[in-house]
């Protein structure tokens, strides 16, 4: 078919018949969702963030739902770094579970950050440390607080649906807002990758440690 014809067979799709097919296969009793949660959102935000930075797209579409991912993924990555950093009671001795502390229900990236930059400093050695990107997850995390402090601003266009009673108070919304975010998708692909990297590093280092600990312990109860 001609790119013509599959936009014309587009247009009349609401007149197809088609057959339903199931969306999902639910199991009995309780479930859950399988899935790495933060590199779920770290692979899509880099793939919408790179088709925004490099191509022809329209950043008030694929460039908010990128802004969403990313924001998204920066909150979950620093949340399993806080958890896997309490199953280590300091760095040569793992936490009992029943030290194991659940990770404070917050969306604000700067507390989060400033628990995780606490729990590496507490775990990885300062020189070792000291090599790590901290500052540069500092600024972006600083102006990501800064921009949308509650995880709400690319999620939603506001608060409610329905705020805008008629298209004359829509346009008197709009010119009293006025002035509209800019974002550099090109320096966000950047950001997110250097930041996943740190982050990345710090993960790993805190999961790792807990198993060579558990090694050492297992290699002791042995003796």
């Amino acid at each position: 078919m001609t790119d013509l014809a599959v936009e014309t067979a587009a247009w009349f799709d609401q007149f197809n018949k088609r057959p339903y097919e199931r969306l999902f296969g639910v199991p009995s009793g309780e479930w859950q969702v399988e899935a790495i949660w933060d590199d779920a959102y770290y692979r899509s935000a880099r793939l919408l963030l790179r088709s925004v930075a490099d191509g022809p797209g329209l950043p008030a579409l694929e460039g908010v739902a990128g802004l969403y991912l990313f924001r998204h993924y920066l909150e979950l990555a620093l949340k399993y770094c806080i958890f896997h950093s309490r199953w280590l009671a300091d760095a040569s001795t793992n936490a009992r579970n029943e030290e194991i502390r659940d990770v404070k229900r917050t969306h604000s990236l700067a507390a989060l950050w400033h628990t995780a930059r606490e729990e590496a400093e507490r775990i990885i050695p300062a020189e070792e440390l000291a090599r790590v990107d901290m500052e540069f997850v500092d600024r972006c995390v600083s102006e990501w607080q800064a921009v949308d402090p509650n995880g709400e601003r690319f999620r939603y266009h506001g608060d409610r649906f329905g705020v805008a009673r008629s298209p004359e108070e829509n346009r008197r919304l709009q010119e009293a807002f006025g002035a509209h975010l800019c974002a550099d998708f090109r320096s966000l692909l950047v950001a997110l990758e250097h930041v996943h990297a740190v982050l990345e590093y710090l993960d790993t280092y805190f999961v790792e440690t807990h198993g060579q600990n558990e090694e050492w312990q297992d290699y002791l109860n042995s003796l």
